[in-house]
């Protein structure tokens, strides 16, 4: 075998290493994106549900943080304030009266 030949066997092997590294890494990230959400879902349903005493503790969690993440972390806080003092003004699934009066009047199509 030639060393041209076996030159670019290593190099193919080597790409292919290399792309597996990366949907490795990928599907990893996807993993901790999930378990992320899942934790921030969790740590929204409990501040719901505590003291102000409690949710002060909460928010003193975010101090270690950097100044990005901690930023994030206190925004979320005051969002989820908002919506416990005016819960009306939090935002609805519903959609507008105008867009389901428009739907009633619109043909319905046989499916051909």
């Amino acid at each position: 075998m030639s060393s041209t030949r076996l030159e670019k066997q290593v190099e193919k092997l080597e790409a292919e290493l290399k792309e597996k590294k990366a949907q490795i890494s990928c599907a990893k990230r996807k993993e901790r994106g999930g378990q992320l959400v899942a934790l921030g879902i969790m740590v929204e349903l409990a501040f719901k549900g505590l003291t102000p005493e409690g949710k002060a503790k909460l928010r003193g969690w975010a101090e270690p943080l950097d100044a990005r993440n901690k930023q994030r972390v206190l925004a979320a806080f005051e969002r989820l304030g908002m919506e416990e003092r005016a819960p009306e003004a939090a935002p609805k699934a519903e959609q507008p009266e105008s867009l389901t009066s428009v739907r009633a009047h619109l043909p319905v199509s046989s499916g051909n």
